[in-house]
């Protein structure tokens, strides 16, 4: 079984600005929802937990692993980097701006993400319950590209909503 949560909540994401790469921690409302996940969580039978190497996806994967004594340490894969937002990392989320930012040159392509995701496979042979902390980009990256269903029926996940996910048959 493969879980997905997003990290808790950053002052970017509280101030509803496109963030990518940009290295922020987890603001105070973050680490609760981090806290709360990890509770909720602590009993799935997680043999792996991976995370983005971005400081907000490994805090929250941190304060998860904590409830998870028997778990080997959060492993940090630079596959599950946030997209390159490139110039419009810190830009106001509105629709007149995401037009323009999935339009650049300057800007991670869907498909170039979706290229580095391909690492997942392999890791998906030897664990069979993997809890990924990462972003909402790779999320959507996970449904929309690569064949994989969400017990959530929403486009996007909240900060520090937890999910499982599926592979649709004969999908990738």
């Amino acid at each position: 079984m493969l879980y997905f949560i997003r990290h808790g909540e950053t002052d970017d994401n509280r101030d509803k600005l496109w963030m990518g790469r940009k290295d922020l921690p987890l603001n105070q409302t973050g680490v609760r929802q981090a806290k709360a996940a990890a509770e909720e969580i602590a009993r799935m039978p997680i043999e792996l937990i991976m995370t983005s190497p971005l400081l907000r996806a490994r805090q929250t994967a941190e304060l998860i692993a904590e409830q998870h004594p028997g778990v080997p340490a959060v492993r940090v894969a630079e596959w599950l980097t946030e997209r390159d937002f490139g110039p419009y990392e810190g830009v106001k989320k509105t629709n007149a701006n995401r037009i323009a930012m999935n339009t650049s040159a300057s800007v991670e392509s869907p498909e170039s993400l979706a290229k580095r995701l391909a690492a997942l496979e392999n890791i998906l042979k030897t664990h069979e319950h993997l809890l990924i902390v990462s972003h909402s980009g790779i999320y959507r990256c996970l449904i929309d590209s690569l064949g994989y269903q969400s017990t959530s029926k929403q486009s996007g996940l909240k900060n520090a909503e937890f999910v499982s996910l599926t592979r649709r048959c004969g999908a990738y």
